[in-house]
């Protein structure tokens, strides 16, 4: 029998609402982490009835004792839970397998998660943090914007039984749900729930189940939804992420409202369609309206125990206390593990003192885009340095929550200020900030501005305001590679910086993107590499050799001239006087991204193809939805995907094939030809079983010739070489 599977998209119609749509949260939940108590050691209970008396319990591995990177906590089958919230992050799990939950509360941060097997649920509650998670032009947060690298929470549930509870935005807290069934509960919504192509809810059954808004059903996937309710229509936010056109199939039984009978905004249509979906989890059970009873979970005869007399608790500040005075040891000026550290400074010499309180710098930051590419953006950074009691060591550390990348990078940054002036001056804390700081951050491309940051606050030497930079530093000053450098190219310039610094082991990213954009991007903003800390600071000081500030002042007038009329870049740089401008910035400094790859271009030596990893990054952007719908199978592709959506990303391929290494056309070339099986089902539908028993194997064996292609290219020696890997 053909299998069928549909995803589930509806579109705005009423509401203008900008943010989520939040279902009001029980009276029980206990929301406030610092009146919590956090768990101390990672220890399993046995099978029992355990209460929490409204407690919040935090499974924080960074605030047990000792500090961990881990901390994982299992309650086996059989077990009973009652009254407690539990919040999960820096790397806490908790899992319960075939457990009975009564008012029970996962509250869903960072890098925090929670696994339930065979689970029933009875007026529980998934929660994220409320808020307004919006920027101020109200355009709704990504993953990547809330998140950052640091990393989502992860909600998975599968053959549970969920009664009278209420679950958040399962894009806000990371529900992965396969084969449960929800009775009598509340989902909420949020725009971005249907931004992502996985989905959230598979072969799930929802009865008599309300939707704060139909943003949720875009996560959901082989579900059935027996007498639901759509309290509102999707948000006008969320039509942002629907982007192309889609046929809706939707298995919707006697629910309120029906389903629209045309086009809603030329996007999305509507098809009812029997109920031919499983039926949800197979455990069978009885829901009256107040209390959940699951035939395979008896319900436990045992003395309820209470949480607090069978775990290592203590209060929420004591364990801060804790972490931050009783960590483990570690050298001077070494940070121990944790979302943001403090770093305790060597003593330098009697008597010396901070120069500057305050100081800044440009860095960059990137986000992923929902079209697969980056986009790079500046942000000040700064550093404050305030006087605090006594004559203690002074600390370092960020002004918010940060990844492991971006902790291990300032470890090194602190330890090269250290060694490089013996220590650093006694009795202050030292903050280093972002401009927004409301946005989670990792990665470790912002060591070599935080080195400068510190610099500058011992020196008191000032920063061009003009400059910017990115990459990653050792304790020795060696600079080192990061990743997104044509969309910081980008960035630096939308954000009015005029030269730039960037890794000497990044120059390939430069020479690609003269490849794709032509000498635009280089002619914006003046380009360096950096090999070592003394490039980065000669760059970024105001104070600059002069035959440098000369060779910069005539090529900044330059491009001013340039920029008036992009039209005519390209013949005012093929003139003398430009030749001469950029040779002389060359001699003055040879590390000039900018007026070497111009002065090739011009002469007509200068690149002509990707290199190997541009090309591949470029060929993956240019096909998201030939890669993606290759992870799925084809009746998905087909229900969910359009043959323009298919056609432009075939279109970009060929358009940039010719740019590519020659070792990734029969990588390209295979995505070519998967992209036009499907594109071809979906402009010409299959109507018989043999055509449709014909598309499946065109389509496995076209998908076969991708993966080999790549895997070939990914494991070819040179190639690995190459990418550094």
């Amino acid at each position: 029998m053909k299998k069928t599977r549909a995803l589930f998209f509806l579109l705005p119609a009423l509401s203008f609402v900008l943010g989520g749509i939040y279902a009001a949260e029980p009276g029980w939940y206990a929301r406030a982490s610092k009146s919590g108590l956090c768990l101390q050691e990672e220890r399993s209970l046995p099978a029992g009835h355990y209460v929490g008396n409204g407690i919040l319990v935090k499974v924080d591995p960074y605030l047990a004792t000792p500090r961990a990177t881990q901390m994982e906590v299992t309650f086996p089958a059989g077990t009973v839970l009652e009254d407690v919230t539990l919040n999960t992050t820096n790397g806490g799990v908790v899992n319960l397998n075939n457990c009975i939950l009564r008012r029970v509360a996962f509250k869903m941060t960072s890098r925090g998660s929670f696994n339930l097997t065979g689970c029933a649920l009875e007026d529980c509650y998934v929660s994220n943090d409320k808020g307004d998670f919006r920027r101020s032009n109200g355009v709704a947060f990504t993953t990547e914007d809330l998140y950052g690298e640091i990393g989502p929470p992860k909600l998975n549930m599968t053959e549970c039984v969920v009664a009278g509870s209420t679950l958040a935005s399962p894009f806000l807290c990371g529900m992965a749900a396969k084969r449960c069934t929800f009775v009598s509960c509340v989902l909420e919504s949020y725009p971005t729930d249907g931004s992502q192509r996985s989905t959230r809810y598979v072969e799930c059954l929802f009865d008599s189940t309300k939707f704060t808004g139909t943003d949720v059903l875009l996560t959901t996937s082989q579900c059935r939804f027996t007498q639901c309710e759509c309290l509102d229509v999707l948000s006008r936010t969320a039509a942002n992420f629907v982007v192309a056109p889609v046929v809706l199939r939707l298995a919707w039984e006697k629910g309120n409202p029906e389903l629209p009978d045309k086009t809603v905004n030329g996007k999305v249509s509507f098809e009812k369609i029997a109920a031919s979906f499983p039926a949800g989890s197979s455990q069978a059970h009885e829901w009256d309206g107040s209390h959940l009873k699951v035939a395979a979970l008896p319900d436990a005869g045992a003395t309820p125990q209470q949480l607090q007399q069978v775990w290592k608790l203590i209060d929420m500040s004591s364990a801060i206390a804790n972490a931050n005075t009783n960590a483990p040891a570690a050298p001077q000026g070494v940070a121990p593990a944790g979302n943001n550290a403090v770093i305790t400074g060597t003593p330098s010499a009697a008597g010396v003192s901070f120069k500057s309180r305050i100081n800044q710098v440009n860095g960059l930051l990137i986000s992923q885009l929902s079209s697969g590419g980056e986009a790079g953006q500046v942000t000040r950074m700064n550093l404050t340095a305030l006087p605090s009691l006594g004559e203690s060591p002074s600390t370092l550390k960020f002004n918010q929550d940060v990844g492991e990348s971006m902790g291990k990078a300032l470890n090194e940054v602190s330890k090269f200020s250290q060694l490089r002036h013996g220590g650093w001056p006694v009795g202050h804390s030292l903050e280093i900030g972002f401009e927004d700081k409301y946005i989670g951050k990792d990665g470790p491309s912002a060591a070599v501005a935080c080195a400068l940051l510190l610099e500058a606050a011992i020196t008191g030497k000032k920063w061009d305001p003009a400059f910017a930079v990115t990459g990653d530093m050792n304790a020795d000053g060696s600079v080192q590679p990061i990743g997104g450098v044509q969309a910081k190219i980008r960035g630096a310039t939308k954000g009015s910086c005029k030269l730039m610094g960037v890794p000497v082991k990044n120059e390939k990213s430069v020479m690609d993107l003269l490849v794709l954009e032509g000498p635009a991007p280089l002619v914006g903003i003046t380009v360096f590499g950096i090999t070592s800390f003394d490039d980065a600071l000669l760059l970024a000081s105001t104070e600059r050799p002069p035959a440098l500030q000369s060779a910069l002042t005539d090529f900044d007038s330059m491009r001013t001239v340039m920029m008036k009329d992009p039209r005519q870049m390209v013949p005012l740089l093929r003139t003398p006087h430009a030749a001469q401008r950029l040779q002389a910035l060359l001699t003055a400094a040879p590390n000039c991204y900018s007026a070497k790859y111009l002065l090739l271009y011009l002469q007509g030596r200068g690149p002509r193809a990707l290199s190997i990893g541009g090309s591949i990054e470029a060929a993956q952007n240019n096909a998201q939805s030939v890669v993606s719908a290759i992870d799925h199978d084809v009746d998905a592709n087909v229900s969910s995907l359009k043959g323009d959506e298919l056609g432009n990303s075939l279109f970009r391929l060929r358009q940039v094939r010719p740019l590519l290494d020659a070792r990734v056309w029969p990588y390209v070339d295979g995505l070519v030809a998967y992209g036009e099986v499907i594109r071809g089902a979906l402009l010409n539908p299959v109507r018989s079983g043999a055509r449709y028993t014909d598309l499946v194997s065109k389509a496995k064996k076209a998908a076969g010739t991708v993966k080999a292609a790549y895997d070939k290219l990914i494991n070819d020696s040179q190639v690995r070489e190459e990418l550094g890997l």
